[in-house]
């Protein structure tokens, strides 16, 4: 999503991948606090009653989960490191992961032709969906400036009168309500550039804004009635007990966390761009 972003709004992808590093960690951190929040608040929600699994030891648990992680942490320090660093491009990043991931599934002896061919199909079709969409957004977004909607848009925007918290707090209900019905990618296709005008008066960092544009779209896949990430589960659970309101419920108060984060991200921009 990020990658997307940065292509409609002509922004550095590396730039944009540093800005998500600490609104990531945060993320991962308000997760946890809202786990044991709910541990003590409401126990029941997090599985207390239900019939304990065997009891693993601390130590290895954690040898377990460094021999399962290895691999995508090493995936991660090639790519992301890569591009962090400075020393790859993005498009080099991805090519230094597609050996480094071949290397690895060749180590795991894993790496078999109908693997592969399958990876490079579903490439293609990956590929091909993205580059649909971003010809598809170049065309929405030269109709905009033909038919000078985003200079209307701005203009009645300006005419409103909006303080900066006040146009932000428009701008993420559009998200949220755009997220019930359509996925991220669109969202991010269809919006951004409608409003791009619209930031002029308010002198706000595309970089940042980009962040705060992926989170919002982002918390539409919790939400009903779209929710493709509930849908995603509810498929690879495959357990008939568990029905599709439990996944949306269970997923409801990380939504409010996501939104919670959101708030703080829009209040508190250095978080974003200190690393920028």
């Amino acid at each position: 999503m990020l990658i997307i972003y940065a292509v409609v709004t002509e922004q550095s992808v590396g730039a944009m991948f540093l800005a998500g590093v600490f609104p990531g960690i945060l993320l991962a951190l308000a997760y946890c606090i809202a786990i044991v929040v709910l541990c003590a608040v409401a126990p029941r929600f997090v599985g207390a009653g239900v019939e304990p699994g065997r009891a693993v030891a601390l130590g290895q648990l954690l040898r377990d989960a460094l021999v399962r992680l290895s691999p995508i942490v090493v995936l991660v320090l090639v790519v992301l490191g890569g591009i962090y660093g400075g020393v790859l491009t993005p498009v080099e990043a991805g090519a230094g992961g597609t050996v480094t991931a071949l290397i690895v599934g060749a180590l795991k002896r894993r790496l078999t032709l109908r693997a592969v061919w399958g990876a490079l199909v579903e490439t293609g079709h990956i590929t091909a969906n993205i580059l649909f969409l971003i010809i598809a957004a170049s065309i929405y977004s030269r109709m905009l400036g033909i038919a000078g909607l985003p200079t209307l848009f701005g203009e009645w925007v300006d005419s409103l009168g909006l303080p900066f918290a006040g146009f932000m707090a428009l701008y993420v209900l559009v998200l949220l309500a755009l997220g019930t019905i359509i996925d991220t990618a669109s969202i991010i296709l269809i919006v951004v550039p409608l409003f791009l005008h619209a930031l002029d008066p308010f002198n706000i960092d595309l970089i940042w804004f980009g962040i705060i544009t992926v989170i919002g779209a982002e918390i539409g896949l919790l939400t009903p009635p779209f929710g493709i990430s509930c849908f995603v589960i509810r498929a690879t659970i495959d357990d008939p007990s568990i029905t599709l309101n439990d996944i949306f419920m269970g997923a409801l108060p990380f939504a409010a966390v996501m939104l919670g984060v959101l708030v703080i991200l829009i209040a508190f921009p250095q978080i974003s761009l200190v690393l920028v």
